[in-house]
C-alpha cells in the first residue's frame, strides 16, 4: 500500500514460485457467493527482493482484478507489519503467541476452500542469520515453536503481543496481569527442519518434524513490496487512475 490508498498484492514464498516457473500460477479463492474460483496469472510477473533475491524467500505480484469486490478476501495493511520499530514498541518477543493461517493438504475443501489455523509461539529471534533450505542458504529469520506441515509455505504468520495490566492482590501487593494484545503480521512461513534419520533404520524411519518452523520477517516482505519496479508500477497506476475525492 502507498499512503492512505491501497493497491492489493499477492504474497507467497519465492520457492513456491520457483517450483512453478516458467509456467503460470493458478490463484484459487472463495467468492462471496459461496463457491471457489480460480484465476490464472498469465504473463504477469512476480517480483522478488530488490537486493537479496537469493536469500529472501518472498515473491510478490500486483493484484488489481476489476472483480476484487466479488472475492471473499481481506488484505493485510502495512500498518500491522511487525517492523523492527513495531516489535520494539509492542515488546514482541519470545513466547508470544503465533497464529498461522493456511491450507491443510490432506483436506482443504471440495466446493469451497476451508482454511486451517495453527498456533505456536516465538521460539527465537536471532540477530545472526540461520540456515534455511539449500536453495536460500543463510537468511534472516525468526524461529517458531509449532509444527509446520507441507503446504503452509508462504502462509501469513500473525503474532499477538503480551500486554501487562497493573493489579493488586488481596494483600494489597502490586502485581501485573498478563494478557493478549492485538495482532501483528510477523512474517510468512519458509519451512521447517526435520529430524535426520538414524543410520540404523534410515529406510524405515519416516521424517519427523522438529517442531521448529522458519519464519521470514515481515520487514523482508515490505522491502520486496518496495522493489523499485513495483513502486514504478503503482505510481503509473495511480497517475492513470487517480482515486476520486471523498472515496
Amino acid at each position: 500500500m502507498d499512503g492512505k490508498v491501497g493497491l492489493a498484492h499477492l504474497v507467497t514464498a519465492k520457492h513456491v514460485v520457483d517450483a512453478i516457473a516458467p509456467g503460470e500460477a493458478v490463484i484459487t479463492m472463495n467468492a462471496k457467493d459461496g463457491i471457489s474460483l480460480s484465476l490464472r496469472t498469465g504473463t504477469q510477473k512476480w517480483f522478488f527482493h530488490p537486493t537479496e533475491p537469493d536469500t529472501v524467500d518472498v515473491a510478490v505480484m500486483p493484484f488489481g482484478s476489476p472483480r476484487f469486490q466479488e472475492y471473499d478476501v481481506e488484505w493485510i495493511p502495512e500498518e500491522i507489519f511487525a517492523t523492527d520499530k513495531r516489535i520494539a514498541d509492542y515488546e514482541i518477543g519470545l513466547g508470544d503467541e503465533l497464529i498461522i493461517v493456511g491450507l491443510f493438504t490432506r483436506f482443504f475443501g471440495r466446493t469451497i476452500l476451508t482454511p486451517i489455523v495453527r498456533t505456536g509461539n516465538i521460539a527465537m529471534m536471532p540477530k545472526d542469520k540461520v540456515r534455511g533450505s539449500s536453495a536460500f542458504g543463510e537468511m534472516e529469520a525468526y524461529l517458531a515453536e509449532g509444527r509446520s506441515i507441507g503446504g503452509l509455505s508462504g502462509s501469513p504468520v500473525f503474532v499477538r503481543n503480551t500486554v501487562k495490566m497493573p493489579a493488586v492482590t488481596a494483600e494489597r501487593k502490586a502485581v501485573a496481569i498478563s494478557g493478549l494484545g492485538g495482532a501483528h503480521l510477523l512474517g510468512l512461513v519458509h519451512g521447517h527442519w526435520d529430524v535426520p534419520p538414524t543410520f540404523s533404520n534410515m529406510e524405515q524411519e519416516e521424517k519427523v518434524n522438529m517442531g521448529v518452523s522458519i519464519i521470514v520477517p515481515a520487514k523482508k516482505i515490505l522491502e520486496t513490496l518496495h522493489n523499485p519496479e513495483l513502486v514504478a508500477i503503482r505510481k503509473k497506476h495511480w497517475d492513470e487512475n487517480p482515486p476520486s475525492r471523498g472515496a
